[in-house]
C-alpha cells in the first residue's frame, strides 16, 4: 500500500512539474514576442493657425532743408493668423520643409522729439505680416526641434508730423526672417508648435513732396508664436 501511495504521489509530482515547465515555456514565448509601435512619420502636408505677441523697434528720421532728427518707437501688440507647409523626411532623422504664414496684427507704437527749430511726432503701425521660409529639423520620435529662415513681407503704416506738416504712407515692405522652434505630434494628425522669430525690414527713405521733407524708416521685430496644425 505504501508503495502504491508512493507511486501515486510521485506520478502527481511529475505531472505537476511538467505542467509548470510547460507554463514557463508558454509564458516565455509570449514575453519574447514584444510588439513595437512604428516610429512617427513627419513627412507630409500640414495646415493650422497660430497666435502670439510681437515686440518691435522702429526708428524714424525726418529732416527738412534746415534741421532734422530721429525718433524711436517700440511698437507691440497681438498677432494671429494661418500657417501651412510640407515636411520631407531626408533620412537619418533629418526633416526638411517649407513653411508659409500670413498673420493680422495690431502692433502699434508712437514717439517724438523737439528742439528750438523743429518738432517731430511719429507713429508706426504694422497691419499684417507674412513669410515664406525653409526649415531644417531633427526628429526625435514625436518631437521636432528646428531652425528656419526666409523672406518676410508686411504692410506698415508710418505717419510723421514735422513742424505741423503731416506725412502718412502705407507701404508693403520686404525683408528677411530667422527663427527657431519645436513641433510636437500630440496625435498622428495634431501638431503643436512653439516658435521664436526675428524679422528685419531694413531702412526705407520717403520724400514728402508737400512738405519738402524726407523720412527714413527702420523696422525690426521679435515674435513669440504658438500654433496648432492638422497633418494630412
Amino acid at each position: 500500500m505504501r508503495i502504491k501511495y508512493l507511486v501515486a504521489a510521485s506520478t502527481f509530482a511529475l505531472v505537476a512539474s511538467s505542467g509548470a515547465q510547460a507554463a514557463d515555456i508558454i509564458h516565455t514565448n509570449v514575453d519574447s514576442s514584444v510588439v513595437t509601435a512604428p516610429a512617427f512619420s513627419w513627412q507630409g502636408f500640414y495646415a493650422g493657425g497660430e497666435i502670439g505677441g510681437s515686440w518691435a523697434r522702429s526708428k524714424v528720421r525726418a529732416w527738412d532743408s534746415t534741421d532734422g532728427g530721429t525718433l524711436s518707437t517700440k511698437p507691440d501688440g497681438f498677432i494671429g493668423g494661418l500657417y501651412a507647409g510640407y515636411n520631407f523626411d531626408a533620412g537619418n532623422n533629418i526633416i526638411l520643409g517649407i513653411d508659409t504664414d500670413f498673420l493680422w496684427t495690431d502692433v502699434d507704437g508712437k514717439g517724438g522729439w523737439s528742439n528750438d527749430a523743429l518738432t517731430v511726432e511719429g507713429r508706426v503701425k504694422q497691419k499684417w505680416v507674412g513669410s515664406t521660409r525653409v526649415r531644417v529639423g531633427y526628429a526625435a520620435d514625436r518631437w521636432l526641434p528646428y531652425v528656419a529662415g526666409g523672406v518676410a513681407y508686411s504692410r506698415i503704416n508710418t505717419s510723421v508730423n514735422v513742424a505741423d506738416r503731416e506725412y502718412s504712407k502705407n507701404k508693403t515692405r520686404a525683408g528677411w526672417t530667422v527663427g527657431a522652434g519645436v513641433d510636437y505630434a500630440m496625435t498622428d494628425n495634431v501638431l503643436l508648435r512653439v516658435e521664436y522669430r526675428y524679422t528685419d525690414f531694413g531702412r526705407k527713405t520717403y520724400h514728402i513732396n508737400n512738405a519738402d521733407t524726407d523720412a527714413r524708416i527702420k523696422y525690426n521685430s521679435n515674435d513669440i508664436r504658438v500654433g496648432v496644425a492638422y497633418k494630412f
